[in-house]
């Protein structure tokens, strides 16, 4: 069986660009790619960094959550610490339980921030996302129906849907826990305490608990009233297909 290498001397080209042609092999050509792969390179490292940080920033402020609710839950604990009298004990809930409240306040205003910091970022993978798959949609349907058509077409599309997932599925997962926290506070062990700090325990927790029911529920948006959330997710792909289906 013979074996036949085929070599062409053509230049390796990643970034199709207006000028120079990929058939150009001057100096000022090679030049002007080396200054787009660099200029390329630049941008997607920015637009990789701004994504791995929100969605890194996002997980921990629902990881926040989650030490919240474990924090309140572990307060009953102090009651089953034989080595105190229940004087102490109480003392002790109560000046955990102020600590709890005031970490509790220092997450709303983290989110607050977090908020006003990433809400342009939010806004624009919802615009870029629904672009690309009707973008994507109409590629679809004026390209011929093979293989090597179809392949990046599909992978483009998946790689947005997983994109904007991490997203939503964040964001959603924070107002999931952040809802969670006005039952773990009731249920903190505040029955536990005796006659007059009962009295005192459970007016703190009443006045806890009505701050965090009275706030807004902490729900991350996009464009200031779009609220990220699972349900999104599902709409932004229905959306898309709607707008297609319109346009088309």
């Amino acid at each position: 069986m013979n074996f036949q290498i085929s070599l062409t001397d053509g230049t390796f080209t990643t970034i199709v660009t207006a000028w120079p042609d990929a058939n150009d092999r001057s100096t000022s050509a090679c030049l002007a790619r080396i200054a787009s792969y660099i200029i390329w390179w630049l941008f997607m490292s920015r637009v990789s960094a701004i994504y791995v940080l929100v969605v890194s920033l996002t997980i921990c402020l629902n990881h926040q959550y989650k030490n919240l609710q474990s924090y309140f839950y572990r307060l009953v604990d102090i009651f089953e610490n034989n080595d105190l009298s229940q004087i102490e004990k109480e003392m002790e809930y109560e000046r955990s339980l102020k600590i709890g409240i005031k970490l509790h306040s220092d997450t709303l205003w983290c989110t607050k921030q977090f908020q006003t910091a990433c809400s342009a970022v939010f806004s624009g993978q919802i615009i870029i996302t629904i672009y690309v798959l009707c973008l994507l949609m109409l590629q679809m349907v004026n390209s011929d129906r093979t293989l090597m058509n179809t392949l990046p077409i599909v992978t483009t599309g998946a790689t947005m849907l997983i994109s904007t997932g991490f997203y939503m599925w964040n964001a959603g997962d924070v107002t999931e826990e952040a809802a969670l926290l006005p039952t773990v506070m009731y249920c903190s062990g505040w029955e536990n305490c005796q006659r007059n700090s009962s009295k005192r325990i459970r007016r703190l927790l009443f006045v806890a608990m009505a701050m965090a029911q009275s706030q807004r529920p902490v729900i991350l948006r996009s464009f200031g009233i779009i609220e990220l959330s699972y349900e999104l997710y599902l709409s932004i792909v229905k959306s898309s297909y709607s707008a297609f289906s319109l346009l088309y």
